[in-house]
């Protein structure tokens, strides 16, 4: 049997914060110690990654990826990557003046700094599986490292695209630069859903981009399907789903999990711009919803549409609504959501995604407890029994609220192992229910079973933790110590935390009617003949009202079961 692989499409910019992120997350827990390998893989990282070779014949390991973005989004990033030495400079030969124009270097930040002053060999892990994050030293300051084991970094201020934290390496045809446009440019937006769609009418940029994609699925040996991540509050909504529609076309048995983007905060002052940004989402939701296996939308935005929310809070985060830090939680919580088919178990990407989606629900919502709370000497049952009726986790799907038990759900706890299960009896003078529990996952089976009583709930409990070393944000409270356990002592405002215990639950819930349904709402106040910009993109009217009427019925797949409840 083959690796099982997934292909990973980043589709807008905030998309690629949060495939960065993920990407970093992933790295952090690589091995690169043979010594340490161990024989219980709880990851096989050859799912999202491709081994391969540079001309020079050094052994690389990259993303599975191919990322979408606008021109001016890489500021320090080459294109092609650092790998592949494909753009040396070969000797000039030219008999007449030469004039040279050498243009000034964008400043690396101090984490880009030392990157690059620690790194004289790209390592390849010696076995694809989970190991300490910290095996390589993540510092420069040789103080730093002498009282916290590595330095802690400060970059918000120094973070304005992806490309500022990225810290692996990438294939040269994973990056797809849209050079037609440029990032926050005044003068040629790529604001409105018909943008995107423009970019695809390019013969030329559409095969470049099947190229792409036939590039990696051809070096697959037996491919579960995709991840897609799309921002989908712009023009790349348009882009995205039309791959998607692509991909639905050309692989048609496989999977195709979505993630719609919005970031938490955004500069749509104007009605007009709001206007935008409630027609894109309502096209690019239809469409995703459509052509995709399973659709979840993220947000740290608590609602959208007529206006962004505040964000949602955690009780043990103190983060800003920067899309540095905002992405990160999205894809902490990604990486833990992923993990039960990215082992060499039985489960299949297509396992979930048709699970979760039957009878027409195809969107999803997602929620993670990050981190999971547990007292540095406590343990997990007391953990569980001190919640009472609430819930351990937080929705990152914007207007769902967890009011409602979920159709199904699939709840992943990582980073707690058997030794912090309970403490040793007489653990209370009063027997509980999970007096029998030996395990996490019976823990989390017999808390499932109670507290979601008409729910179908999959669960998978895995020891690895989730390694947040640098350049993940310094957004935990200071009550958190570093292995990201709750504290009575604060820690020093000098060290950072390299791990926290996670527990998310992707869900198919009756709570998705508050999300499809305030869209269609405020969707159908919208006048489209008003937005000129629109119909000359080749929406007409027609298609509009055709979209929110299969909006609508998205929606009475989610208020008709409620009804039955």
């Amino acid at each position: 049997m083959g690796s099982r692989e997934i292909i990973t499409l980043q589709i807008g910019h905030y998309s690629n914060f949060v495939g960065t992120h993920w990407w970093n997350i992933q790295e952090s827990s690589f091995n690169y110690d043979p010594t340490k390998a161990s024989e219980d893989k709880e990851v096989n990282h050859d799912i999202l990654w491709r081994e391969g070779q540079t001309l020079k014949g050094e052994i690389t390991f990259t993303p599975r990826l191919i990322a979408f973005d606008l021109k001016g989004s890489l500021k320090t990033l080459k294109q092609e990557g650092i790998l592949y030495d494909l753009n040396s400079q070969e000797e000039v030969k030219w008999g007449g003046d030469v004039n040279l124009h050498q243009s000034v270097p964008v400043p690396k930040n101090q984490y880009l700094q030392d990157l690059a002053a620690k790194e004289n060999t790209v390592l390849v892990p010696e076995d694809a599986d989970q190991g300490e994050g910290d095996d390589i030293p993540d510092d420069i300051s040789a103080k730093e490292e002498e009282v916290f084991g590595r330095k802690l970094y400060d970059i918000d201020g120094s973070v304005s695209v992806w490309s500022d934290f990225m810290k692996v390496h990438i294939h040269p045809k994973s990056l797809h630069i849209i050079n037609e446009y440029t990032k926050d440019s005044e003068i040629d937006k790529f604001d409105i859903y018909g943008c995107g769609k423009s970019v695809l009418s390019n013969y030329e940029t559409r095969s470049e981009m099947e190229d792409r994609i036939h590039f990696f699925t051809e070096e697959c040996d037996s491919l579960q399907g995709f991840h897609i991540l799309v921002d989908t509050y712009d023009g790349f909504g348009g882009l995205g789903t039309g791959l998607l529609e692509y991909l639905r076309d050309e692989f048609d048995s496989k999977s195709l999990m979505t993630f719609g983007l919005t970031p938490a905060v955004l500069p749509d002052s104007t009605p007009h711009e709001r206007a935008n940004r409630i027609l894109n989402s309502a096209i690019t939701y239809n469409n995703c919803s459509t052509y995709s296996s399973l659709f979840t939308p993220l947000s740290l935005a608590s609602t959208l549409w007529k206006k962004i929310g505040p964000v949602v809070k955690f009780p043990y985060l103190d983060y800003k609504s920067i899309p540095y830090h905002t992405s990160s939680i999205l894809a902490a919580a990604l990486d833990t959501m992923s993990l039960p088919y990215r082992n060499t178990g039985q489960m299949d990407l297509r396992d979930l995604t048709d699970s979760l989606s039957s009878l027409g629900k195809k969107v999803a919502s997602l929620n993670a407890a990050l981190p999971f709370p547990m007292i540095g000497n406590g343990h997990l049952v007391q953990s569980i029994l001190s919640l009472e009726d609430n819930l351990p986790w937080s929705s990152l799907t914007p207007h769902v609220t967890n009011q409602s038990n979920p159709f199904m759900q699939s709840v992943v706890s990582r980073g707690i192992t058997d030794l912090r299960l309970k403490s040793p009896l007489p653990y209370s003078k009063t027997p509980n229910e999970y007096s029998s529990c030996y395990t996490v996952d019976d823990v989390l089976q017999k808390y499932l079973e109670t507290k979601f009583q008409s729910t179908f709930s999959a669960r998978c409990a895995r020891c690895l933790h989730l390694d947040v070393l640098p350049p993940f944000p310094n957004i935990f409270s200071r009550n958190i110590d570093s292995n990201g356990f709750i504290s009575p002592v604060l820690r020093h405002h000098k060290q950072g935390v390299d791990r926290i215990p996670v527990m998310t639950s992707l869900q198919s819930s009756p709570d998705i009617h508050q999300l499809t349904q305030t869209l269609h709402t405020e969707a159908s106040k919208l006048n489209i003949k008003k937005h000129s910009a629109y119909i000359e993109a080749g929406l007409e009217e027609d298609n509009y009202l055709e979209i929110l009427q299969e909006l609508s019925d998205l929606d009475s797949c989610y208020v008709n079961k409620m009804e039955s409840l």
